[in-house]
């Protein structure tokens, strides 16, 4: 049997915090690759609740190092960042060095953007931050030659201004799925 696996880091948003079902967007992706290229596909969930890119960082070598078979990883984190806020360089520096692990370990980075937020007491005074960030995002792209994969247009599918509903994650997973289908 033909297998891949595939990393996926982040904070609630990689966890499927709220999702109903208890599912998240790595367990949508599984399948959805799977259906689409007939085989079976592995996604490692290292999702935590409340998590920045500095808590991250600290544990990101040691995920990459203990999934050597896994070719891809999946980056979306920064949320947790914009509550804080932690400073742009700050941010820009820890998604450098994840990036740098993930390449280090063998794997390809696809990093996500954020997702626009809406209405939430706990972000109400930071969703400015989410397009500060992006743009890092981005801009980090070209210096380092990774592939961005845009979580847009995902609005409707908030269940608390910050978390998805089932339906959200699954839209997620196509997301991802499309960015890394254009990798062949």
């Amino acid at each position: 049997m033909i297998w891949n696996e595939i990393v996926c880091l982040g904070d609630s948003l990689t966890y499927g915090a709220r999702d109903r079902y208890g599912r998240s967007y790595p367990v949508a992706l599984g399948k959805i690759m799977s259906e689409i290229t007939g085989e079976l596909y592995i996604c490692h969930n290292y999702g935590i609740n409340g998590e920045t890119s500095s808590d991250l960082l600290r544990r990101s070598w040691h995920i990459l190092k203990s999934n050597p078979d896994s070719k891809i990883c999946l980056l979306m984190i920064g949320t947790n960042d914009t509550k804080i806020p932690i400073p742009i360089e700050i941010y820009e520096d820890n998604m450098r060095q994840i990036i740098n692990s993930i390449k280090a370990n063998d794997k390809v980075p696809i990093v996500a953007t954020l997702p626009h937020l809406e209405f939430s007491p706990y972000y109400i005074f930071y969703r400015e931050n989410i397009q500060k960030y992006n743009s890092s995002i981005y801009k980090l792209s070209k210096e380092m030659n990774f592939i961005v994969c845009s979580m847009d247009g995902l609005r409707e599918h908030l269940i608390d201004g910050v978390h998805f509903t089932h339906e959200g994650y699954i839209e997620v997973a196509k997301k991802w799925s499309k960015t890394i289908m254009s990798l062949s």
